[in-house]
């Protein structure tokens, strides 16, 4: 059975760094996983059973320790089997979700988005 993978909707550089991530874990974990945002599995969990998701098994993507994505799927009744919070890999500061219309950030680095990704990939068993 393949395993959810939702993803909140962090914006700014947090969004930017998480895109990153989602792209890195999908190449190496695409035949385990099926990803939606959070907004989709607030609306329908209905989707996630008829694509053989176990409700149960959802790693949850966080861009912060607001836990954004954690809140809708427990809001749609299923259950975070794994939570993955992108500051606990960070060893700097970043700041909070904010409009923004820039998509350069010269701070972001391989190793940062190797780190979450380890942590996405090992919450997939």
């Amino acid at each position: 059975m393949r395993r959810a993978v939702v993803v909140c909707g962090a914006n700014g550089e947090r969004g930017v760094i998480l895109e990153k991530v989602v792209e890195r874990v999908a190449k190496a974990n695409q035949s385990k996983i099926i990803q939606f945002t959070a907004g989709g599995i607030a609306v329908s969990p209905l989707m996630l059973t008829m694509s053989s998701v176990d409700l149960g098994r959802v790693v949850t993507v966080n861009g912060c320790r607001n836990k954004c994505a954690d809140k809708m799927v427990d809001r749609a009744g299923a259950k975070v089997a794994s939570s993955c919070v992108l500051d606990d890999s960070l060893q700097r500061e970043v700041g909070a979700c904010k409009t923004t219309c820039s998509f350069d950030y010269p701070g972001i680095n391989d190793d940062e988005i190797n780190r979450f990704a380890t942590i996405i990939s090992s919450s997939l068993g």
